[in-house]
């Protein structure tokens, strides 16, 4: 009699999976392609939010003086009398101090309309342009722009940008000066403070300090709203969550309800096909446990080699995604992988038991009849 502890060594799994090279591919390719778009549609949420705090990542403060409510510097219009950056600058622990203006516009370009995001910021102080790819810092009447805002409307140094019915010089190219969907532009505080008829007022008055903590205390008790930049930050990312959060974690889910069903479908076509097989193995002992494992292999087989196809197919989409739209940021992390992998293995679990119920049902019988 075959004894099932010789014939449990044998790699069935293994020999399962590669018996039709054709079905292997086509398999762990359509397993791939559900697996990068989970990866490509998380790198574009990290890219988005990491975009959402491009100004507050460089602000080179260590503390913002701005209105009382005002939680985001673009979303909500902070206005500061001009005195309050003298009361602050007289706080012992505060070591500078910068006025800054910030908002939102729509620029009008070559008869289109862009959104842009608007800082003013005093020149030599924090807030400044970071990354001047070319050019110049500007002065009063001149206006650094966006990389690629420049690009896509054919922005060039020494042109004319309209900022609210007033003409600007173009002095100055910058790079990673891009929101998500919102390209950035600079001016200086008093140039913005002319556009906007608001003399006598600023927008937030930019603290530098050695000791933040207490100088914070310090500003509070002066009756003075602070918040860190970090702060700021986290209110943008929460503003970018309550607006993009919903639709990305909704294809995120279809993407893994995809993928799981791709898994579940080339699993039950293993099974299915190789029936007969399994139905000589049940005859000469092998237990229906044993039995599920294999197909529990072949399912998490099928899902190990799809996720590597899955990161080369990635590879090529932040390609043609960078290609089609450069200001999207497929940001892949490490975090990112292991949600992922985490995301595979649960396909391969949930996707596994329709084919394991089938194989536990298999009839012995069936190895000696005709057909499959």
């Amino acid at each position: 009699m075959v004894r099932w502890s010789v014939a449990d060594k044998v790699p069935l799994g293994r020999r399962l999976m590669t018996a039709r090279p054709a079905r292997l591919v086509a398999g762990v390719l359509a397993i791939g392609l559900a697996l990068m778009m989970i990866l490509l549609l998380d790198g574009l949420w990290a890219g988005v939010q990491e975009r959402a705090t491009t100004y507050e990542d460089h602000l080179g403060a260590e503390l913002v003086v701005v209105a009382p409510g005002t939680e985001s510097l673009f979303s909500d219009r902070s206005t500061l009398p001009t005195e309050v950056a003298d009361v602050v600058a007289a706080v012992p622990g505060v070591s500078g101090t910068s006025r800054a203006r910030t908002m939102y516009t729509i620029l009008e370009l070559h008869g289109e309309k862009a959104a842009a995001a608007v800082v003013g910021f005093a020149p030599g102080g924090p807030g400044e342009p970071w990354d001047i790819a070319d050019g110049r810092t500007p002065a009063d009447g001149e206006i650094a722009v966006d990389r690629l805002l420049a690009e896509e409307h054919g922005l060039t140094l020494g042109d004319t940008l309209p900022l609210m019915g007033r003409s600007l010089t173009v002095v100055a190219l910058t790079d990673d000066t891009a929101m998500f969907m919102t390209p950035l532009v600079f001016v200086t505080e008093s140039t913005l403070t002319d556009v906007l008829g608001a003399a006598g007022t600023t927008g937030v008055v930019l603290v530098t300090t050695e000791n933040p903590e207490a100088t914070a205390e310090r500003l509070r008790s002066q009756g003075l709203t602070v918040r860190t930049p970090a702060e700021l930050a986290g209110a943008a990312r929460e503003l970018t969550t309550r607006i993009f959060g919903v639709p990305i974690r909704l294809m995120v889910a279809v993407a893994f309800a995809a993928g799981v069903l791709i898994v579940a479908l080339v699993s039950y076509t293993v099974v299915a096909e190789h029936r007969r097989d399994l139905g000589v193995l049940k005859a000469i002992g092998a237990p229906a446990a044993r039995l599920q494992f294999v197909t529990l292999t072949v399912t998490l087989g099928f899902s190990v080699v799809g996720g590597l196809v899955a990161v080369g197919l990635l590879a090529v989409a932040r390609l043609a995604v960078t290609a089609w739209q450069p200001a999207f940021i497929v940001a892949v992390t490490p975090a990112a992988l292991g949600r992922t992998a985490v995301a595979a293995a649960a396909m391969a679990l949930l996707a596994a038991w329709v084919p394991a119920r089938q194989v536990s049902r298999v009839d012995a019988a069936t190895a000696f009849r005709s057909g499959s």
